[in-house]
């Protein structure tokens, strides 16, 4: 290899440790938080910085803000694209089989983002709609991906305040021994929380693109009768959707 072509290599490993030490932070760091995260030279951070900024690949809001950028955020939501194509036929073979509404959704920031819904064929269901912004720490999706976190990233991620969406919605102390059961079972339940009148089980998707969940969402009394038969065939269906990804690498 040249000594160009080393330096070139150099630079990208640079680039991508920045990015990747912005990864999950919502606030932003500083040009020193990031250089001494990376053990880089303040200048080096700072001229990376600002023709990252140029790209729109990082985004700079006063001395501590330096965040991910637009850029990257369209990157990403493209590459999701490929998850939902392939995930829509086994969504909506769920959706039929639990005639409720069925959701696939991933991690944005400290909010959880969904990217595709089924509806329920019933007259009396729940809408959610791909675009749409919900919590984290009140909907089964939002603790499903939460258990992929430790305890203190939690908290890091969500403030140790939560906001209160019904009488339902867990305190942080409350909503940590929940985390650990999820973590042990791999299902998460909304009873309540987000909505009154509204619950849901979710599951874990672990692919080569990251983590994302899918979750069946309807009247909380109809998801609490069928809770075992719900959890069944999210289950079902997680492990044929892992097995038809696989077959596509």
């Amino acid at each position: 290899m040249s000594t160009r072509e080393g330096s070139g290599v150099q630079v990208v490993a640079r680039v991508a440790a920045i990015l990747k030490s912005l990864e999950g932070s919502e606030q932003g760091m500083s040009l020193g938080e990031i250089a001494a995260k990376n053990d880089l030279p303040r200048s080096t951070v700072k001229r990376l910085v600002d023709a990252l900024a140029q790209e729109d690949l990082l985004e700079i809001h006063g001395h501590g803000g330096i965040r991910l950028g637009s850029a990257l955020m369209r990157l990403a939501r493209h590459s999701q694209l490929d998850i939902t194509t392939h995930a829509k036929s086994f969504l909506e073979a769920l959706s039929g089989t639990t005639e409720e509404t069925v959701v696939l959704c991933s991690l944005s920031g400290n909010e959880l983002l969904i990217l595709h819904s089924v509806l329920s064929p019933l007259p009396l269901r729940v809408s959610p709609m791909a675009g749409n912004f919900l919590s984290l720490h009140a909907t089964a999706s939002g603790k499903v991906l939460l258990s992929h976190l430790e305890d203190e990233q939690v908290e890091r991620l969500l403030g140790t305040e939560l906001t209160a969406y019904t009488n339902n919605t867990l305190a942080m102390p409350a909503l940590l021994t929940q985390l650990a059961e999820v973590r042990r079972t791999g299902i998460g339940h909304d009873e309540d929380e987000h909505m009154q009148g509204v619950g849901a089980i979710g599951i874990g998707l672990e692919t080569s693109q990251g983590h994302y969940s899918v979750s069946v969402v309807g009247p909380s009394w109809r998801i609490s009768e069928r809770r075992a038969e719900i959890q069944a065939a999210l289950q079902a269906t997680r492990d044929e959707m892992l097995k038809a990804f696989r077959s596509l690498k």
